[in-house]
């Protein structure tokens, strides 16, 4: 596909578009720029069409859905230059990149400050103490923090777990109990694998509580959810602030157990260090 072929494509001069398919053409040719950041609901909305015309256009285009529509079109808008991150430029030097990432960081916690809610973190806080064990799930991009979150919370005296393989997830999921905790990290909340894991934890009666978007598909599935929002659109950029965001959210719900555990944490973690002792050097 050269880079205006799906441009030209969509203003139907090589191919048999139907008049569903003209009417989502002519949301994105209306402005590709703005096209490029709308949720596959949203674009389906403002064309007045059904979210699978939508996913059938993007085949008939040549796409594998419409994440990778989303992608093609942006490496024809950019020609590639912003496919890390949104607001960086070829042309920019080292010290831009840097103010830059920064900047981009600095607002995305000044964010997910405002959007969580205190009340959310004392729940899922009060389902994870009384759990008989605590298991993390994560994929892609989120494996990284599920696996930073069992390092945290392996301190809180209660057996915990991360899985960041898919059908480890599926087995893990299948026999947890009223007395588990499933925690689901996914920022976008709209990965299959990690809703039917989220499913398959509800039937077994687990606490389910998912750090994503309070929108998303996943936290329907979940009984508490932590309100992961950022202005990243990780379906074209790789994700960055997302997985900062994740992190935070991570620190805040072990800061708050810990302050609850009191003295028993306190403990746990002098024992740790004294035994790490002996694992550096004087």
């Amino acid at each position: 596909m050269n880079p205006t072929q799906l441009l030209d494509r969509l203003k139907g001069g090589s191919d048999k578009l139907s008049k569903s398919d003209l009417k989502v053409a002519s949301v994105v040719l209306r402005d590709p720029q703005v096209a490029i950041h709308l949720s596959i609901a949203r674009l389906a909305a403002e064309a007045g069409v059904s979210e699978p015309t939508v996913n059938r256009l993007c085949r008939k285009l040549g796409c594998n859905g419409y994440p990778d529509f989303k992608l093609k079109l942006a490496q024809e808008l950019s020609r590639g230059s912003h496919l890390f991150s949104e607001n960086m430029e070829a042309s920019d030097d080292t010290r831009t990149v840097i103010n830059k990432v920064l900047t981009s960081i600095e607002q995305s916690v000044r964010t997910i400050g405002q959007a969580t809610s205190p009340a959310s973190i004392e729940e899922a806080t009060d389902l994870l103490i009384g759990s008989k064990s605590i298991y993390f799930f994560g994929m892609g991009a989120s494996g990284p923090v599920a696996l930073d979150a069992q390092h945290k919370f392996a301190r809180f005296g209660i057996p915990v777990v991360a899985h960041t393989d898919f059908i480890n997830q599926r087995i893990m999921c299948s026999m947890l109990t009223p007395e588990d905790s499933a925690v689901f990290i996914s920022y976008t909340g709209r990965t299959k694998a990690i809703i039917e894991s989220a499913e398959l934890a509800n039937r077994s009666g687990a606490r389910t509580i998912g750090l994503t978007h309070s929108r998303s598909p996943l936290a329907k599935h979940c009984r508490v959810v932590l309100n992961a929002v950022t202005a990243e659109d990780t379906d074209l950029f790789t994700p960055m602030t997302s997985r900062i965001i994740h992190l935070a959210l991570v620190d805040i719900l072990a800061t708050k157990m810990a302050l609850e555990l009191g003295d028993q944490v306190e403990k746990n973690i002098k024992a740790i260090k004294t035994n790490l002792q002996s694992t550096r050097e004087n």
